[in-house]
């Protein structure tokens, strides 16, 4: 059985002007112990889609479909139910570590009452367990740590603080939601290895959001792709870099800046990104891709399953080779930046 499932599901917010859809239809699954990553420009649903999940969506949305977590679905569960969702079974990581904790309170408290809560332990126990926990999570100075203000730590502290508390509850899922986005890069990759290998030895699920395409496959099994509040191509890492199948993907691909080349020109996608609730039909990508026909504004993609993978585009089968060896975001690859190795 899947840890997590999301079938159709859709999120509105009322306005003045009616509802304004943020969710399109996101429908995903993801295994025991699998990592997968959302990833896209912002304002594609990603945070969103995670905020599905915990139910902490804004006040006031409107959101159906079905969120399935251990076959269970979570948007039907009573208040008690979903507490106990939240302190033992699902956990969350955010980009900011310093919002996650009471700038009030020393990291010794925050840890130690988070045990006491979700495990019911003494304060001994809870103490001697928190201790271990930030160890383990690369900081050699614990009772410095343990006996700090949130503000006296750096963000690369702090980050590990908050994963120490987020796997303290061996969790089932483990939400990320740009875990490193405000960390240096020596940082953020120190922070990411800690991160996958508590994943690993706790076998916990996680759901990755980031911008990064690189960071996505050094540490997720299968990555998402999203687009205006839904999700365009499901791959593994090596298939989306050696073949991707939409346009969207390739121009993303095209579109990352590179240590091993230099560009007179950095490639971009053309055109701004489209919130979904200004999508009117078709294919909400249309409007920027470079290979699109009057049939893709006029006809709405459905996601296709197809070997493992998914892909939303009506033209996917026929630019598949085209796609896969395209090196800039322009059909057949003519692109006019100057590439030099």
């Amino acid at each position: 059985m899947n840890v997590l499932e999301l079938d159709d599901v859709r999120l509105d917010l009322p306005s003045r002007r009616g509802d304004r859809s943020l969710l399109r239809g996101v429908s995903l699954s993801l295994a025991p112990g699998e990592a997968l990553g959302l990833v896209g420009e912002s304002g594609s649903g990603k945070s969103m889609t995670l905020r599905t999940v915990l139910r902490t969506e804004p006040a006031g949305a409107r959101v159906t479909g079905r969120v399935l977590l251990d076959g269970e679905d979570v948007r039907t569960l009573g208040a008690a139910a979903l507490r106990r969702v939240r302190a033992e079974a699902v956990t969350m990581i955010s980009q900011n570590p310093r919002a996650a904790l009471n700038p009030v309170l020393r990291v010794s408290r925050y840890l130690v009452e988070g045990l006491r809560d979700a495990r019911g332990e003494s304060a001994e126990e809870a103490t001697r367990r928190a201790r271990d926990l930030l160890a383990r999570v690369g900081i050699t100075d614990v009772d410095r740590c343990m006996a700090s203000y949130p503000h006296q730590l750096s963000g690369g502290m702090l980050q590990r603080v908050v994963i120490a508390a987020a796997v303290a509850s061996t969790p089932r899922l483990l939400l990320a939601d740009e875990p490193t986005t405000a960390l240096d890069v020596t940082t953020q990759s120190e922070v990411m290895a800690i991160l996958d290998r508590q994943r690993r030895e706790h076998g916990m699920a996680m759901l990755f959001v980031t911008h990064d395409l690189e960071l996505a496959s050094a540490v997720c099994d299968r990555i998402a792709v999203m687009y205006a509040g839904e999700i365009v191509e499901i791959a593994t890492p090596e298939q989306l870099h050696a073949a991707p199948r939409h346009p969207y993907t390739r121009l993303l691909l095209d579109s990352r800046p590179s240590i091993t080349a230099r560009a007179v020109e950095l490639p971009v996608i053309p055109g701004r990104p489209v919130a979904a609730y200004e999508v009117e039909g078709g294919c909400a990508f249309a409007a920027r891709c470079p290979w699109a026909e009057p049939r893709c504004e006029r006809d709405e993609p459905a996601l296709v399953h197809d070997a493992g993978r998914a892909t939303r585009c009506l033209r996917a089968g026929e630019l598949a080779a085209e796609l896969a060896g395209a090196p800039a975001g322009t059909p057949g690859g003519e692109g006019e930046t100057e590439v030099r190795a």
